[in-house]
């Protein structure tokens, strides 16, 4: 045995990207553990990045070019070298551009994220409006919704000094494992946590109140603690007065949501909503946490958060020491995230569909349709997909747009694993894992870290940006940051902040930027928000632009998704919901390894016992479920954290993937999201 040194480096296995210490023996990763001096993350890892080694060793890791030999989708590919890869994808981009215009080609980023910025810069030159991501599907609905009533990024709980903390559907165990022991310590200090959450979940378990509601009827609830507040004058009335566009025509739509009107159709007992109300509005100051998501996967997703996000200035909880902060500790800044914008000097796919993603500008295409642009080559043909982490799963009806992918004059996809994605293309190009790059990462409190190589990359992988950096070149196409080469690159991102990256290669434990900025509170007193009315904007309006065209509302109106899905809910009496995070999964990529994909041997349909004994089905059955969009099959699981009357699935399985029942046209109409977690179904006994 050689000996082990120790390489301070980050997982992204997940949506985290913990830092952490890796342990490497002769050249090789045995294991992994978080790094024990970083902030919030307290040495503690999930039960994803333990399984490290499984992932970077996965006998399913591209290792080479290879270029597609058969039929597309026949899973027939030769191995090319990497000069013979770049001028490939150099002709057939330039031919698409020359042949078709730069808007019929996409370009797509889905996971890892880190490398967005670069292919939105290669986008923006090669003319394209379609750079795309898989936020169409996750996050970026929610930072609409934000931004429809505050006119900025989303504003984050100020969990240091708060004293009340009203989380809306995000379960911390299972989603931000390693924040769990700062949940912990909000509750040492007495701090009430009120736990909004269709299933009983180890965080709810936790908090002083819990309401269970039915999902998809955020909205509703949301309106009638707002009822409550305002009926008992609980409101701030000086926030209120001088910051809040359309309180008056919203104080009048909450009076149709009293709390027994409410428990009717969320489900929540109308005490239990007062005391929520009172609580939030009166144990100050009080910060709501979101999550990425699960509000916005219904039909009526934006108007639900909107109505969730609207307590925050009813309440006066805004940028204020413990309430949701624009700037809650020290910040240093960086170049690239959130500074590269997207070209918009052509119509993007989705911008007739889904104006108001373009009007609130989330700097990416809305691509949830995407299938059905590449089929009906509206609202003009779409010849390529440039893309890298291409996971169609992410998608409702998923196999639709596998279809739509091998209709492509040209699809190339970087990656690190063989996914079905993959296996349509005409090019795979394999990717660097986490392990194998050097990043720098910006993190909270003006924090800086520069992520390590543990290992050398695998067979010919690379670093995805060097990738585009090189595509770029021999397609003559000279982005002023990216020609540099990616050292200057990763300098770049650290220019604003004061640092050098020799110095913080220098500092394994990271180091906070020079250019230092300190906590700032009530911003809006002195810079307007950046709305079309200058002011918070319950009643949105952007939105009202399209009431017209598109049935858009301005205040954050709730529509049942019961009543406006069109599905006969005699014949799918139950209510599905897919993709609830589970501690072991990570949608689809990490049912390659076996330490975590063993956990469920196939998908779990997981039913309230009510529903069991009611349909017939016995724990440990098989069972097919059946939506109006598709069917399949698992093992049926009592789960008594849920409601009875509502299916839980998770999704990304090839053996039985959730989100094959949704059907593709079922989306929100102001986000394009798919009503992932509030469709419809019934159960058989197979």
């Amino acid at each position: 045995m050689g000996e082990t040194k120790i390489v301070k480096t980050s997982c992204a296995v997940c949506g985290a990207c913990c830092e952490i210490d890796a342990y490497v023996e002769d050249g090789k990763l045995v294991s992994v553990e978080g790094a024990k001096n970083t902030p919030m993350q307290e040495g503690g890892m999930c039960a994803k990045g333990v399984a490290a080694a499984q992932f970077e060793y996965n006998p399913e890791r591209i290792l080479y070019p290879m270029k597609r030999i058969g039929e597309k989708g026949e899973g027939k590919f030769a191995r090319i070298s990497w000069d013979e890869a770049y001028d490939m994808i150099a002709e057939n981009l330039l031919k698409v551009r020359r042949e078709y215009g730069p808007e019929a080609t996409v370009f797509y980023v889905g996971y890892p994220k880190w490398f967005r910025p670069a292919m939105l810069r290669f986008a923006n030159l090669y003319g394209s409006p379609n750079f795309c991501t898989e936020s169409s599907t996750c996050f970026q609905a929610a930072a609409l919704a934000w931004k429809s009533i505050y006119g900025n990024k989303i504003c984050g709980p100020d969990l240091k000094n708060t004293k009340t903390l009203l989380i809306w559907s995000s379960n911390l165990y299972h989603s931000k494992t390693t924040t769990s022991g700062s949940y912990q310590a909000l509750k040492k200090r007495g701090v009430k946590i009120i736990d909004v959450d269709p299933r009983h979940t180890v965080t709810a378990h936790d908090a002083d109140l819990h309401l269970q509601l039915i999902p998809g009827t955020d909205g509703a609830l949301a309106l009638s603690m707002a009822q409550v507040i305002i009926e008992e004058d609980l409101y701030d009335h000086d926030f209120v007065e001088n910051y809040v566009f359309g309180f008056e025509e919203y104080r009048e739509y909450v009076q149709e949501f009293p709390p027994e009107k409410a428990e009717k159709i969320t489900g929540v007992p109308a005490d239990k909503i007062r005391r929520a109300a009172r609580l939030y509005a009166g144990n100050g100051p009080a910060s709501l946490m979101f999550s990425a998501s699960p509000i916005v996967h219904h039909i009526n997703g934006v108007q639900n958060y909107r109505a969730v996000f609207s307590l925050i200035a009813l309440t006066g909880n805004y940028d204020i020491e413990g309430g949701n902060r624009t700037q809650p500790g020290p910040f240093s800044p960086a170049n690239e995230f959130g500074k590269v914008k997207r070209y918009d000097g052509k119509e993007a796919i989705g911008q007739k569909d889904f104006p108001a993603w373009f009007d609130l500008p989330c700097q990416e295409a809305q691509c949830t349709r995407l299938a059905d642009y590449i089929l009906e080559e509206d609202p003009y043909p779409i010849k390529a997909v440039f893309s890298a982490g291409m996971n169609h799963r992410m998608w409702p009806k998923p196999g639709h747009l596998l279809e739509a992918l091998k209709k492509l004059d040209f699809y190339v996809n970087t990656d690190m694993f063989w996914s079905d994605a993959s296996t349509v293309a005409d090019l795979v190009l394999p990717a660097c894992t986490s392990y194998e790059r050097e990043e720098v990462q910006t993190k909270p409190g003006g924090r800086f870290f520069f992520s390590n190589r543990a290992v050398e990359p695998l067979g010919e992988a690379k670093n995805d940006i060097e990738i585009i950096m090189e595509v770029m070149k021999r397609m003559g196409l000279e982005d002023e940051v990216l020609a540099k080469g990616y050292d200057a690159y990763m300098q770049y991102i650290l220019e604003p902040s004061g640092l050098t990256l020799e110095e913080l290669k220098a500092h394994p434990e990271g180091m906070k930027g020079k250019n230092l900025y300190p906590p700032a509170v009530k911003t809006y007193e002195r810079e307007p928000f950046h709305t079309p009315s200058g002011k918070v904007e319950i009643r949105s309006l952007v939105l009202e632009r399209y009431k017209d065209t598109h049935g858009y509302y301005g205040l954050p109106v709730y529509q049942d998704f019961r009543e406006i899905a069109g599905v006969d809910q005699k014949q799918y009496p139950l209510i599905l919901n897919t993709g609830s995070r589970k501690p072991q999964f990570f949608h689809s990529r990490v049912y390659r390894m076996p330490w975590l994909a063993g956990i469920e041997a196939e998908p779990m349909v997981e039913i309230h016992p009510e529903d069991g004994k009611k349909y017939g089905i016995e724990d440990g059955a098989k069972v097919r479920v059946v939506s109006p969009a598709g069917e399949m099959t698992g093992t049926a699981a009592y789960h008594v954290g849920g409601k009875p009357g509502v299916v839980y699935i998770y999704h990304g399985s090839s053996h039985g993937d959730a989100n094959e029942l949704i059907g593709k046209d079922y989306l929100d109409p102001i986000s394009g999201f798919p009503g992932f977690k509030s469709y419809f179904c019934r159960m058989e006994r197979v």
